[in-house]
């Protein structure tokens, strides 16, 4: 059986955040495009993190700080009431969600090598460059095909 390649498995479709972008605003990106995470690429297209769902529901659970409340504590009483206040993040930057490092591979390396990187650094995705530039994201569901097809 053929090597197979990154490019024959990417999505050359990607799906892409800002790092100026609100959370709300990459969720319902996400949302509608039906898609679980997006590249943050800045002005000249370089890939700058990754923001997923999970990330956004994470920072959905967080619990109101002090400084966001904007309230002078005093005592245990003071910042138990602060943690059941209700926390508006929605308008939080996707630059201070994202995650980094992000992992990629060059669109001509094999199948392997994505399926390597992703086991080694735990991720369910990788960005795909070619020059450095961003042409594809392949994903853990993607390399299952290479499985299907092998059976």
């Amino acid at each position: 059986m053929p090597k197979r390649i990154v490019a024959e498995l990417m999505n050359p479709d990607v799906v892409c955040a800002t790092p100026d972008m609100s959370v709300a605003q990459v969720g319902r990106l996400l949302a509608e495009r039906g898609v679980s995470a997006a590249p943050v690429v800045g002005p000249q297209g370089q890939v700058l993190g990754i923001i997923t769902q999970h990330d956004l529901v994470r920072h959905a659970a967080r619990r109101m700080t002090v400084a966001e409340a904007g309230r002078f504590v005093t005592d245990d009483r003071g910042y138990e009431e602060i943690e059941r206040l209700p926390a508006d993040l929605s308008s939080t930057l996707v630059e201070k969600v994202m995650h980094q490092p992000v992992y990629g591979v060059d669109r001509r390396s094999s199948v392997a090598v994505a399926a390597n990187i992703m086991r080694e650094r735990r991720v369910h995705r990788l960005v795909v460059t070619e020059r450095g530039r961003l042409v594809g994201v392949i994903s853990a569901l993607d390399l299952m095909r290479v499985v299907e097809e092998s059976c």
